[in-house]
């Protein structure tokens, strides 16, 4: 039995329980103030992702990219580099693989 089985089946008896409040948690949860939270949050993206294309724009940023790249492109490969690109490129395989384990986790929920 997995870990999620086990959790559910200790829940169980305490989601089906149903206490007589009188009306008390509607009236409560109706004098809330209404926020719009995902709303705030994708404004608040959509204006950072601005301020970023803004500040890449006025700073050059595109210009040490492709510096870097032309650098790249023009170096001659030693051992030291390769292993460099080596390291470098089973880093980023390890934290793709760990991204994905973990979004497979979150869907499996």
């Amino acid at each position: 039995m997995t870990d999620n089985e086990l959790l559910e089946q200790f829940f169980r008896p305490a989601k089906e329980l149903r206490i007589d409040d009188d009306g008390f948690t509607e009236r409560v949860m109706s004098r809330l103030p209404q926020r719009d939270v995902a709303r705030l949050s994708n404004l608040w993206t959509a204006f950072c992702i601005m301020v970023a294309v803004v500040l890449f724009i006025l700073l050059r940023g595109w210009e040490p990219i492709v510096k870097g790249v032309f650098t790249l492109m023009t170096t001659p490969l030693s051992l030291h580099s390769l292993l460099m690109l080596v390291a470098t490129a089973s880093v980023l395989g390890m934290l793709a693989i760990d991204e994905v384990i973990h979004r497979e986790r979150l869907t499996a929920i």
